[in-house]
């Protein structure tokens, strides 16, 4: 992979600065053609560690389809099978419930028990286990109607990785860096920050939202006990140019068919209420206005949006891959938009260029 175009042109520059309006730390890199054509911060340095927030569970459904592969796991097995307890916590059966269907979020649990207590044991990988098997199946939810699981979906596979292989309690951490982290050279990600790169750590601004919700958010997920936990589906550190060249190296992958199976239309998510095209294990494009990789974004483009605040996506027709990290997450629809914008601003700069 080359290094960045120095400097990146005025236009590439311009995708930066719609990215900072919303008046967060920010950096991006934007890898076109196995080149990085941009790779800039703006009121942060390039080496700070953004927490991903979702944009975590690509890493997660990866190893889960590179295990699979090598028949270490099956993903239309049951997930009790690997996981015994999982399949008869709770009332409602949940003993069917098959890990392809963790991977798609058609589980009829996208959280076992209410989810702000969830957010905030997170950081407690043991209990949130125990959480997660004693929760029950929704009734009211339609199993083939996808309900997207914020945390649960990690907690599911990191268990079912642990089990399936025998390892210890930081099994998944360690699958991680063996199987996608260490073949791939991505020497920069870490599933629980260390000791030695904490004061790396990009914090999370709370000032982004009137009132307390803000603060508190950003109190709870700057806390050090946070930023070095194994939240598999959220709790990746790392910086925009590392994710980037995931998604270069994703586009290149031979688990990348499988990871962009379809399994959603479009429709209405039951637990984000947003139209959402799901593969098996990320986002999909092609949804419009809302969709993060940007209104144009084809179905073939995939990804992982992270709560607003992160988001990293590759496009296989324009071979093109994108990692932002930022420190902000208003929930305004105009901050929103801005990303969607940056992505399209992204999209056509590659789309046109020689």
């Amino acid at each position: 992979m080359s290094t960045p175009r120095a400097p990146a042109s005025p236009a590439w520059q311009q995708v930066l600065e719609v990215s900072a309006s919303r008046g967060a730390s920010v950096q991006l890199t934007v890898v076109h053609r196995g080149e990085v054509v941009l790779d800039a911060t703006s009121g942060c340095t390039a080496d700070a560690l953004g927490w991903l927030f979702s944009a975590s569970k690509p890493f997660t459904s990866l190893l889960v389809h590179r295990l699979a592969n090598r028949g270490v796991l099956c993903l239309d097995a049951a997930v009790a099978e690997y996981w015994p307890e999982y399949g008869t916590g709770g009332r409602g059966s949940k003993a069917g419930t098959t890990l392809r269907e963790v991977l798609t979020h058609r589980t009829a649990v996208p959280s076992a028990g209410p989810y702000p207590a969830a957010v905030l044991s997170m950081h407690r990988a043991e209990s949130s286990v125990q959480r997660v098997a004693r929760g029950r199946r929704r009734a009211r939810r339609n199993p083939s109607v996808s309900a997207y699981q914020p945390l649960d979906f990690g907690f599911i596979l990191a268990e079912v990785v642990r089990r399936a292989t025998g390892g210890g309690p930081d099994a998944w951490a360690e699958l991680l860096h063996r199987e996608v982290l260490d073949p791939a050279g991505l020497t920069d990600v870490y599933p629980g920050v260390p000791d030695a790169q904490m004061h790396r750590c990009l914090p999370l601004d709370g000032s982004w939202r009137a009132g307390p919700g803000g603060p508190v958010v950003a109190a709870v997920l700057n806390r050090r006990a946070v930023r070095q936990a194994r939240i598999p589906a959220a709790g990746i550190s790392t910086t925009a140019r590392q994710l980037a060249l995931f998604y270069a190296g994703l586009l290149r992958a031979p688990e990348r068919a499988a990871l962009c199976v379809p399994s959603s239309d479009g429709g209405r998510d039951a637990w984000t209420r947003l139209p959402t095209r799901w593969g098996t294990g990320v986002q999909l494009g092609g949804t419009g206005g809302r969709c993060p990789f940007g209104t144009e974004s084809t179905e073939r483009t995939f990804g992982h949006n992270g709560s607003e605040v992160c988001l990293g996506w590759a496009d296989p027709d324009l071979d093109l891959a994108v990692g932002l990290v930022t420190d902000r997450a208003s929930g305004r629809p105009a901050d929103r938009d801005l990303l969607v914008q940056a992505s399209d601003l992204i999209r056509s700069l590659a789309a046109n260029s020689g």
